[in-house]
């Protein structure tokens, strides 16, 4: 390849970084795009097609979950025996009546990493109603950690390579740039109806969709939808930011849900239980130097999320050993199985829209798993008979 060449990709990379930057913040807004980078927005389209959308990546709004009152929980259990081959179904269910957000399974030890963003008032419900289901016997371990916030991280774009798909990362040397956003506080509660609410799972699914797509899609009034968008959504910040997908994620319309690519990322969720506040520093700023890190989350506890291309795995995981070995008592890794693991959107349909309020009515739902309970348990014994 003559230098000449080179010099050319290096260019059309530096742009395609510049635009995944911007992406991060506005999302796909094209002529806003081109106006801060100052260049034709016939360009800025080309390359956003050519480098990110055929390519594959989803790209969805970052959810501020604090704003819309709600917190993180993640949940590590087991299934007893009897349930285990109706754990993924039952996670599933769980997505529309118990603030289920996602859900991934360990490949070594076969738990599953449950991810919850729940009201704070009602939270202590919540763990009771995870906790009647291990009295019942469905579960047959069950552990419970509570965050103040969440974030997405951004995409690192600057150490990888759009055409080749490939990252380039000093291991020995990583930057001395400080990732950890010091001005990172957890948002207040903000302000925001059912309207807002419907807007924002549709973006959190695919941002490319346009206002006029997703009036047609929800079935209302497309100037009530496109004042919600512009007075509440943006107005009041509730997306914090937008992701794109590096790990190779492709985005299925008809299923609107995001597809993992197999066999090019090795999954990891990484955490730490019951850090002081020095530690929590000097673990995430250790670990936010990654440009592997796709989310976390953090209070007493931490959480990360994290994707390293599978030629980096052994340095991947010894950086891990390192960063936390000061906590290592108190830290569990977990090997993700990518093919059974689910995302869902905000729990948009546990909002009452009269009481306007975040609903959870916990009695009713203990009676609904006392019924599906008595049904598997039927159901395996007439198998096994």
């Amino acid at each position: 390849m003559s230098a000449i060449q080179t010099e050319k990709d290096s260019d059309v990379n530096t742009r395609t970084v510049q635009l995944v930057r911007l992406l991060s913040e506005l999302g796909p807004d094209i002529p806003e795009i081109a106006r801060r980078l100052g260049q034709f927005k016939e360009s800025v389209r080309y390359r956003y097609k050519e480098k990110i959308v055929n390519k594959g990546f989803a790209v969805q709004a970052a959810v501020d979950h604090e704003k819309l009152g709600l917190q993180r929980i993640i949940v590590i259990l087991d299934f007893a025996e009897t349930y285990k081959n109706y754990a993924q179904a039952i996670l599933t269910a769980m997505s529309e009546v118990s603030y289920v957000v996602g859900f991934v399974k360990s490949l070594v030890g076969n738990e599953y990493i449950v991810n919850i963003s729940a009201p704070s008032e009602v939270i202590p419900e919540v763990k009771e109603f995870f906790e009647a289901l291990k009295q019942k016997g469905m579960l047959s371990m069950l552990e419970v950690m509570e965050f103040d916030w969440l974030r997405n991280v951004p995409m690192k774009a600057e150490y990888y390579e759009f055409d080749t798909g490939r990252w380039d990362f000093e291991w020995q040397n990583p930057s001395s740039q400080d990732y950890v956003a010091a001005a990172y506080m957890p948002s207040k509660l903000g302000k925001f109806d059912y309207v807002d609410l419907l807007i924002i799972k549709e973006l959190q699914m695919d941002a490319n969709k346009s206002m006029k797509e997703i009036s047609e899609k929800l079935n209302v009034n497309y100037k009530k939808l496109a004042w919600h968008h512009t007075a509440h959504v943006q107005a009041n910040r509730l997306v914090r930011g937008y992701t794109v997908n590096w790990m190779g994620t492709r985005y299925d319309y008809a299923l609107e849900r995001a597809l993992h690519r197999k066999h090019r990322y090795f999954a990891v969720d990484f955490m730490a239980r019951n850090l002081s506040d020095y530690e929590m520093m000097s673990l995430r700023q250790k670990i936010d130097r990654l440009p592997f890190l796709w989310g976390e989350a953090s209070g007493r506890n931490y959480f990360a999320e994290l994707f390293f291309p599978t030629d980096y795995v052994v340095e991947g995981m010894q950086y891990l050993g390192n960063a936390a070995s000061s906590v290592k008592e108190r830290m569990s890794l977990y090997m993700i199985d990518q093919t059974n693991a689910a995302r869902f959107t905000i729990p948009y349909s546990l909002y009452d829209v009269g009481q306007k309020k975040w609903m959870f009515d916990k009695e009713e739902l203990a009676k609904k798993f006392d019924v599906l309970i008595l049904q598997i348990k039927e159901g395996e014994s007439a198998r096994q008979s």
